[in-house]
């Protein structure tokens, strides 16, 4: 190689990080992702599925991809760790500079290279097939991932079409946050989304993460795609005049509601503010400014009401952005019918970024703490009762989301067409009274129904079964669904059972819906053990009371037989006593038996 390209190649290793893989040790993260097998898998095995492909970690900042690629290449035999390397791009390059660096490092023997932000190369998206084209033909493997993540599906989709495994890491399902960050199911609510608890810390932390994980990651992996172009007035202007984050905004505002264009054209209203504020409002009339807290709120983070903006958002602007959240794995939609038979109902979109939505929450309470009308006319108990609702209103909305979501795409993985996982309501329009089911599964291949309510407290209150017990809400499940075999209530306490109706632990529901998702085995009855738990648990705290009871009674035999082997040898040394005695003084014995008493 010559000077001149010596030194080029200096100056395009100054825009790198570049690590040997036997430099690399990952002691700092012991637990791994749930999936991280497929990662490992791909680099160790000879599988002819991989033939021609590279791997690709996709997803959201702080869910764990350069951690992954650490542990990996950590694991690795010595003599494959030799031959990795972990490659991170500081500043953007092109895929030329990466290839110069890419050949150099296959020159001196390596064969394995873990990428990390690959979403700097500019030109991945049209050059990208040079890692899977090339280099994977001469028998190395790759491993990409990219804060932009949105880019790296893009060029999946594109230049990458049938040269990708794609291993997804956005989803965080509690089980998994729960064994990594040793968390309990409150925090989840309050920082779920990510492996780190700052992401969502405080407003200013969510609206950050928003915008630099989100908002500027879809716009980056636009960049030079027709999408960009079709529609690059409105997301440029948009992004331009900082309206797109409001956009966004009031989707996660509107919590499991249907996302529509009413929804982002409405004036904005704080839910959990609002629904506090309704459950008693004789009581906070007049001494709460919810207008002022309201428009506080919105103000801080961020949000314009649809006279405010100066981008008109049509249906098909809204659509494309709704896409563009799916493919982030921010988002899932569930379809919601009133009858199986008939069909009808809404698709459910739920966001799956608990901690952003709680940021919300945090936010408005910290603009409740602010207003001087509150402050100066409600009592310190009814702020604290107040404040308390509000929090309680988005927790439980969180985790009605988060086992609906779970269960959801459990029992899809498991099964698509034999289970319908969703939630039902039903009213006048139906000929029935109001009435709920937060969950409902049906296995159509047994005709059976499961209905449940999911609250997030820990006491067993009559008035949480009262859809569960409302007939007429049963019997319309059984004739537009399937027989009626079980109702439940997920809460946080522990589980028992109020008449007909079982209460199940949340955190524990969902650590079965997560075992049953792993295996993807059907294991349905592990969801509804209650009786058989509290049965088995009464039969073996009866044979363990037995057990103790002829423990006891064994102990006490031991103690009378020490007892008596003790006063026999007492008796014998007595004797043994008498005997040395009277060989000694059997005279006075003869003469006098009682002088020795």
């Amino acid at each position: 190689m010559e000077k001149w390209q010596d030194k080029a190649l200096l100056e395009i290793k100054k825009k790198m990080r570049i690590v040997d893989g036997r430099n690399i040790s990952a002691e700092d993260y012991p637990e791994k992702r749930d999936c991280y097998p497929k990662l490992y898998k791909y680099i160790t095995e000879h599988n002819p599925d991989y033939n021609g492909k590279i791997c690709a970690l996709y997803g959201l900042r702080r869910t764990g991809k350069t951690v992954m690629m650490n542990q990996c290449i950590a694991e690795l035999p010595p003599e494959e760790k030799e031959k990795s390397v972990y490659i991170l791009c500081k500043e953007t390059c092109d895929m030329l500079e990466m290839e110069q660096v890419l050949d150099e490092l296959y020159e001196k023997g390596k064969r394995l290279f873990f990428i990390d932000e690959v979403t700097l190369i500019e030109d991945l998206q049209v050059y990208g097939n040079v890692f899977s084209d090339y280099y994977r033909t001469m028998g190395a493997k790759i491993v990409i991932a990219g804060t932009d993540s949105f880019g790296i599906y893009m060029a999946k989709t594109d230049i990458l079409y049938d040269r990708t495994i794609l291993i997804h890491t956005s989803q965080i399902p509690y089980a998994e946050f729960k064994r990594i960050c040793k968390k309990d199911l409150d925090t989840y609510i309050e920082y779920g989304g990510t492996l780190t608890n700052t992401t969502y810390k405080n407003n200013q932390n969510a609206n950050e993460y928003l915008n630099t994980a989100i908002v500027e990651n879809i716009l980056h992996g636009l960049e030079g795609r027709e999408e960009k172009r079709k529609h690059a007035t409105v997301l440029t202007e948009l992004y331009d005049r900082n309206e797109l984050v409001s956009v966004i905004q009031k989707m996660i505002n509107r919590f499991s509601y249907e996302i529509t264009m009413k929804a982002i054209n409405r004036s904005y209203k704080s839910a959990p503010l609002y629904a506090t504020y309704q459950t008693d409002k004789s009581k906070y009339q007049g001494k709460l400014e919810i207008m002022f807290i309201n428009d506080a709120t919105k103000s801080a983070l961020g949000i314009k009401n649809n006279d405010e903006m100066q981008t008109v958002v049509t249906q098909e602007d809204l659509e494309m952005i709704k896409k563009y959240l799916r493919f982030l794995d921010l988002y899932i939609t569930i379809p919601t019918f009133q009858s199986l038979k008939r069909g009808g109902g809404r698709d459910l979109e739920i966001l799956q970024q608990p901690g952003m939505i709680y940021a919300h929450a945090t936010e408005l309470l910290h603009q409740l703490e602010q207003d001087n009308l509150w402050n100066n006319t409600c009592e310190i108990e009814d702020k604290t009762i107040f404040m308390q609702r509000a929090d309680q209103f988005v927790k439980g909305i969180l985790l009605e989301n988060i086992i609906l979501s779970e269960t959801y795409k459990c029992y899809q993985e498991i099964d698509r067409k034999r289970f319908y996982v969703s939630q039902l309501s039903v009213g006048p329009v139906d000929d029935l009274p109001d009435a709920e089911a937060d969950l409902i599964i049906v296995d159509m291949e047994k005709k059976e129904s499961y209905l449940f309510e999911i609250k997030h407290s820990d006491q067993v209150v009559d008035k949480q079964t009262r859809h569960l017990r409302n007939e007429d809400f049963i019997n319309y499940i059984s004739e537009n669904f399937a027989p009626v075999k079980k109702c439940c209530v997920i809460y946080n306490g522990q589980p028992t059972r109020n008449g007909a109706i079982d209460y199940l632990n949340a955190e524990k529901f969902l650590m079965c819906i997560h075992e049953m998702d792993l295996s993807k085995r059907e294991n349905l009855d592990k969801l509804f053990q209650t009786d058989d738990n509290n049965k088995k648990y009464e039969q073996w705290k009866q044979i363990l009371l037995f057990f103790f009871y002829i423990f006891l009674l064994e102990v006490r035999r031991k103690n009378e037989i020490i007892c008596l082997f003790k006063n026999r040898n007492q008796d014998e040394k007595f004797e043994k006593r008498k005997r040395n005695f009277s060989k000694k003084d059997g005279r006075k014995i003869e003469s006098n038996p009682f002088c020795i008493f």
